[in-house]
């Protein structure tokens, strides 16, 4: 029976490719940019599930890898995540030595886990990435690097092209007339200077955020005098996330613990016990990311907004100046929220000045503020942020010659977070709205690896010369997570970088939803949101990727039956 317009098979020439189904006929070229924990997680898993497929290079533009944990090393620096769940999903540690782990800590973890893995092969240090773009007729990216060993540029050529450049390292000194002139030391807390001593010292503290919160404490006692500069409101949590495990080792008032070596010793002995201790801890934070943990005006909200406030007023109570000008009138969480163990405790000591006022200007002694005083002072640290708009670190060109920055200026966007509009062939990493409001940044980078991975292996089988998301998806993903946000405690009124410093902007960093969600959707590909190109061996045929009708077993002599391997069985449970 043939209805009215019916196609008919024999009008399609099909040429049919004379490889196996499974034999893709060439290596992608995988090149990642950063070897931080996107990167490590990159040369770990790719090479994993792709093997002889692929060749696989990561450019760093540092002398080692850990990316934003190598480079922060101002005093203090550490995560509010405790350290058990902050940890690559297949590379417990149960040698942390605190709940909350110092950020040189978490850096000689990550370096071990890259030497563990054989990373280092992979890489090439001190290698700047200054340029990609895209050439549509082969299929790939052109990419230019500096190479600082030898002050030379060399150039590469990726099928796919994987930016691991991180958010939380891109500094500059703020815009502030005058600051090159100050005769005394000063410094980006971001490029800290380790040999400064800040004894007997006035040391300017400028910004309150998560870094100034840090720094304060580790300086106070040493220092003359500090004058800690804040202009915003900020909820100062008395610890970080994970607090009932702080509770159950009476820990909560001192806001961190170390584990005794006995209990650490036990646990290199036992991993399954350390690993479920790992799970409960990281249980009790996916219970904090629940629908009433993020939905404004929810139970949960009230109670921690009213707890916060009360641990503030009773910390600030001999200076109530400092309360007056801190205490927000937004809900916690609507900034990065900011654990402040022993921040509250140091800033009401006699030697510390708080000047809750803009900066007009820096002169050579000291700093002057928007009424006109100068505050002398003999050292400053600036602890004012990153560069958090995600344009590209280096100039990027896709198709029809759109740049990197024409997508991201002023609207930053990307389909769940990760792929660009015109950006073929490209996944970012931790990209706009692709962090979970209170999540694990190991966790989303190894989900966003998994769906490169998945696009790389769709890739070679299908003979697909490029994929690239749908301009349309990217502006729906857009509209869903801004319709979301607004519910939350994440689209309420509050300056805030993920907001771009407009009380009522677009909220760019988070994810419409939780880990979980975002597991699901990140795992469950919905190829139908991508534009394909195809290569020329298929000839014009789309299903000519079947190939010449065998597998590579039948040519190489490897098993014929590996669908019988048990590891591979889905084996169903037996009925009661």
């Amino acid at each position: 029976m043939v209805y009215p317009g019916q196609l008919h098979y024999s009008q399609f020439q099909v040429p049919i490719l004379t490889r196996p189904i499974d034999d893709p006929g060439r290596k992608l070229r995988v090149v990642c940019v950063g070897a931080g924990i996107s990167g490590i997680t990159s040369a770990i898993r790719f090479n994993q599930h792709l093997g002889d497929d692929i060749s696989f290079q990561i450019y760093e533009k540092n002398h080692d890898v850990g990316g934003v944990w190598l480079e922060n090393r101002y005093p203090g620096v550490a995560c509010d995540v405790p350290a058990p769940c902050f940890a690559f999903l297949f590379e417990d540690n149960p040698d942390w030595s605190s709940y909350y782990a110092s950020g040189q800590e978490i850096n000689s973890y990550i370096a071990k886990v890259a030497e563990k893995y054989k990373t280092r092969q992979y890489m090439k240090f001190n290698h700047l990435v200054k340029g990609a773009e895209w050439d549509e007729d082969r299929g790939l990216w052109k990419v230019k690097i500096h190479d600082k060993n030898t002050d030379k540029m060399i150039y590469d050529e990726a099928d796919i092209l994987l930016l691991g450049w991180g958010q939380l390292n891109n500094w500059e000194f703020p815009k502030v007339p005058g600051l090159h002139d100050f005769k005394g030391p000063y410094m980006h807390s971001a490029n800290y200077d380790e040999s400064f001593d800040p004894t007997g010292k006035v040391v300017a503290l400028v910004g309150g955020g998560s870094t100034g919160v840090q720094v304060l404490p580790q300086i106070q006692g040493k220092a003359k005098e500090v004058h800690q500069y804040m202009r915003s409101k900020n909820w100062i949590a008395p610890v970080g996330f994970g607090a009932d495990e702080l509770i159950k080792r009476g820990a909560l008032e001192a806001g961190n613990f170390e584990y005794p070596s006995e209990e650490r010793e036990e646990w290199n002995r036992d991993r399954e016990t350390y690993h479920a201790y790992r799970r409960r801890i990281e249980e009790g934070m996916m219970a904090y990311m629940s629908e009433d943990g993020f939905r404004y005006g929810s139970d949960i909200q009230k109670r921690t907004e009213a707890e916060f406030a009360q641990h503030m007023k009773d910390a600030l109570k001999t200076r109530p100046e400092i309360l007056d000008t801190l205490l927000p009138d937004f809900p916690p969480g609507c900034r990065r929220l900011v654990p402040g163990p022993g921040y509250l405790e140091a800033v009401v000591k006699d030697n510390v000045k708080w000047i809750p006022q803009e900066i007009q200007c820096v002169k050579e002694n000291g700093i002057v503020t928007r009424d006109g005083q100068l505050h002398e002072c003999d050292a400053i640290i600036w602890a004012t942020g990153f560069i958090s708009d995600f344009r590209s670190r280096f100039p990027t060109i896709g198709r029809d010659g759109v740049t990197w920055d024409q997508v991201m200026d002023p609207e930053p966007e990307a389909y769940l977070g990760c792929m660009v509009d015109k950006m073929p062939n490209c996944f970012l990493y931790l990209g706009p709205n692709a962090a979970p409001g209170a999540g694990n940044a190991y966790l989303c980078a190894e989900l966003e690896c998994a769906l490169a991975i998945r696009c790389a292996k769709k890739m070679l089988r299908e003979k697909i010369k490029s994929i690239c998301v749908k301009s349309e998806r990217v502006k729906q993903y857009v509209a869903h997570t801004c319709q979301y946000i607004k519910g939350t405690i994440f689209g309420q009124p509050c300056k805030c970088w993920f907001k771009r410093g407009d009380a009522n902007g677009r909220n760019i960093a988070y994810y419409p939803g939780n880990s979980l969600n975002q597991m699901i959707a990140l795992e469950n590909t919905r190829w139908e949101d991508f534009d394909y190109t195809y290569r020329d061996e298929l000839n014009g045929n789309p299903v000519g990727w079947l190939g010449n009708g065998y597998t590579r077993a039948d040519y190489d002599g490897s098993s014929r039956t590996t669908y019988l391997d048990m590891s591979v069985i889905d084996y169903p449970p037996v009925p009661q």
